[in-house]
């Protein structure tokens, strides 16, 4: 067996390293040609990514319905609309605010509380008034500084002579055109609902003053009058909510006669008088006030059983009340 000389063992090995890398560098080659052939793809995928939107579609045609005629009845229609839409910037008509607002919580007759929700409501339409007046403020002086801008920018038009400079400073004033309208607009806008805050203010006086007028309240009365008259607020609210609950189920809920204890009476009691009352057949409107008001009165002290079992000897602390015997005013 002839023995492989050292020289030629050495070239084999040489050769077999070149080979090696060779091979290596082939496997490169292919998995670059992968890479660049995916690419490829998702170029192409990416190019016609378009044709999922509606970009195509609106270059091509943007407005597919609306054509000038249309568009000029719509124009022609639209400042009857915008007057009559200025008649509901208040989120209330006077009607919802008099006769639903004032009696949600309490029942009708319960003075005090209706005036205290007219105030509170009041109080509402007064901060969404400050508030829209401040924005408008706010508004002016953005619209003012705009306007300043937007000089600066047509005497830097005058002054330069480079072309690409010129559009530039034109695309900022154009801009700045764009900023100015939108806040007029906005201002405009927000003039409909100041004004209708006022018109609810206006008519929620009214109806403060009509209220002080008919029931006889006093100018001066105060935070201890509005505590003396609550007993039989609460009395009459929870009879109101007694009947309701009769009517609908059969029975007192669970939450009325909690309500009904916490003033002293016992809900065995109140289910009789509010049976009998249902079945005398006395159903019209005044009926159901005058049964309100006789269960007022008849339990106007019950309270006191309450507080006595909690350890109370009054509910209310006239020397911490306006109005209250402390001199406090």
């Amino acid at each position: 067996m002839i023995k492989e000389s050292q020289e030629v063992r050495n070239q084999n090995i040489e050769f077999k390293t070149i080979k090696g890398d060779l091979s290596q560098i082939n496997s490169q080659i292919e998995k670059m040609n992968t890479i660049e052939k995916t690419l490829q793809e998702c170029k192409d995928v990416m190019s016609n990514v378009v044709y999922l939107s509606r970009l195509e579609s609106a270059l091509e045609k943007p407005l597919k319905v609306i054509d000038t005629e249309k568009m000029n009845y719509i124009v022609e229609n639209a400042k009857e609309l915008n007057d009559k839409i200025y008649n509901f910037s208040k989120s209330n008509t006077q009607a919802t605010m008099n006769l639903m607002s004032l009696t949600m919580l309490f029942p009708a007759d319960t003075v005090y509380r209706q005036l205290q929700q007219i105030l509170a409501q009041i109080e509402s339409k007064q901060n969404a008034l400050i508030e829209n007046i401040f924005k408008i403020k706010k508004e002016n002086i953005k619209i003012k500084k705009f306007k300043i801008k937007m000089k600066q920018l047509e005497e830097q038009l005058k002054r330069t002579t480079d072309e690409l400079e010129k559009e530039k400073i034109k695309l900022d004033m154009e801009q700045l055109k764009i900023e100015i309208d939108k806040y007029n607009v906005s201002v405009a806008n927000t003039m409909s609902y100041i004004e209708a805050a006022i018109k609810e203010i206006g008519t929620l006086i009214d109806s403060y003053n009509q209220i002080k007028k008919n029931k006889n309240v006093p100018d001066n009365w105060s935070e201890k009058d509005v505590e003396d008259a609550e007993i039989k607020t609460n009395i009459k609210n929870a009879f109101r909510n007694a009947v309701r609950d009769f009517l609908v189920t059969g029975r007192i809920g669970m939450g009325t006669c909690e309500y009904l204890e916490q003033f002293g009476i016992s809900p065995l009691e109140a289910f009789k008088d509010v049976a009998n009352f249902i079945n005398s057949n006395q159903d019209d409107y005044e009926s159901f006030y005058k049964f309100l008001n006789d269960m007022a009165e008849k339990y106007k002290d019950n309270y006191k059983l309450a507080l006595e079992k909690i350890g109370l000897d009054d509910y209310k602390n006239e020397k911490f009340l306006i109005g209250g015997t402390s001199g406090n005013s």
